[in-house]
């Protein structure tokens, strides 16, 4: 049995190179739920963003992203495809995406699993794959589910309708069944909370951040440990919320040098 593990970013590679597990590895490093995505174009937008605003050399980003997406065009070589996510807005994005591509290489003769926790049991405030140790990870495996058609269908709607950057098609999209990813409907739910209140013209997440610094809290690990309590279902990492930082700061709504 030849199988693809796909696991959703270098925090849980760490882990599940500790378990005994066999098989080929592709690591997905993008964050494609951050910034502008493209249904033509894409890894050149991406490229183009991630340089300009993370300081991402071209040669860099090939090696550590497309590299390992470049792993997707052989996967017909392989008996079965696990995929490693979680519950977040950031790993649902991906997921959908990948799934989409999937479909679209017409594999539905390729069993596709998906392990994708949003609990685990003796973990409070569970946030993710990278929290478990090679014996939790392991356990993890048998409750796996094997996705149909239907599913990778419903992942490639919600792709192609994300491209849009149009909160009301997402709205549609809510109304229907999605089967297997049964997390994607939160997280989508979560990504309509990032378009702009049309009276304060912050969204949702900026709204909390600055909510937090309101009350006192000016050190910034602070300031991530306060968001992440308050809303794991973004999934996002300090370096993005430093990015959110920057950006309210730089419009004014946190004066400079409050943050330490």
């Amino acid at each position: 049995m030849k199988t693809l593990h796909i696991l959703n970013g270098d925090a849980t590679l760490a882990i599940f190179k500790q378990t005994t597990f066999e098989g080929d590895i592709l690591v997905w490093r993008e964050i494609l739920s951050e910034g502008p995505v493209s249904k033509t174009n894409l890894w050149a937008t991406r490229a183009k963003w991630i340089g300009s605003n993370f300081g991402e050399t071209e040669a860099n980003y090939a090696n550590k992203v497309l590299d390992e997406v470049e792993k997707l065009k052989g996967v017909k070589a392989y008996d079965e495809v696990v995929l490693w996510f979680e519950y977040d807005l950031v790993c649902q994005i991906n997921l959908i995406y990948i799934l989409s591509l999937l479909k679209d290489m017409e594999t539905q003769d390729l069993p596709i699993y998906l392990i994708c926790p949003d609990r685990f049991e003796g973990i409070a405030n569970f946030r993710g794959l990278g929290e478990l140790n090679a014996s939790q990870l392991t356990q993890l495996y048998s409750s796996r589910n094997k996705l149909n058609t239907s599913d990778l269908n419903i992942a490639s709607r919600a792709w192609n309708r994300y491209t849009e950057n149009n909160p009301s098609v997402i709205q549609t999209l809510l109304q229907e069944d999605f089967g297997n990813l049964h997390l994607l409907k939160k997280a989508l739910l979560a990504h309509l909370l990032r378009f702009p209140n049309p009276d304060t013209k912050l969204n949702y997440i900026e709204e909390t951040l600055l909510s937090i610094i309101h009350k006192g809290i000016t050190k910034r690990t602070d300031i991530y440990e306060s968001f992440w309590l308050k809303e794991p279902i973004f999934g996002i990492t300090d370096f993005q919320i430093d990015f959110m930082l920057s950006q309210l700061e730089a419009n004014g709504f946190i004066e400079n040098g409050m943050l330490h």
